[in-house]
């Protein structure tokens, strides 16, 4: 059987073994998963930002667009 892969508080590889179909200890292996779903929400949460800034910037580029078209019908054409 292989050993777990986690890392104990010292830093040093941990002696216990893996479980089946695992890479991880009873111990280690669920601290992964709860690890593994917070990057993920971390990264969602990432890209969820950086859309926003992008529709935001859209949005206020459609708006001046739209009020400096609003003036040609008082600015006489060239």
């Amino acid at each position: 059987m292989a050993r777990c892969e986690g890392t104990t508080q010292s830093g040093e590889q941990c002696k216990l073994d893996a479980q089946e179909d695992s890479r991880f200890c009873h111990l280690h292996g669920e601290k992964e998963a709860e690890a593994d779903q917070e990057s993920a929400a971390a990264e969602e949460a990432l890209c969820w930002d950086d859309v926003a800034h992008l529709v935001l910037a859209g949005v206020v580029v459609a708006g001046m667009f739209l009020f400096i078209r609003s003036f040609g019908k008082w600015i006489p054409r060239l």
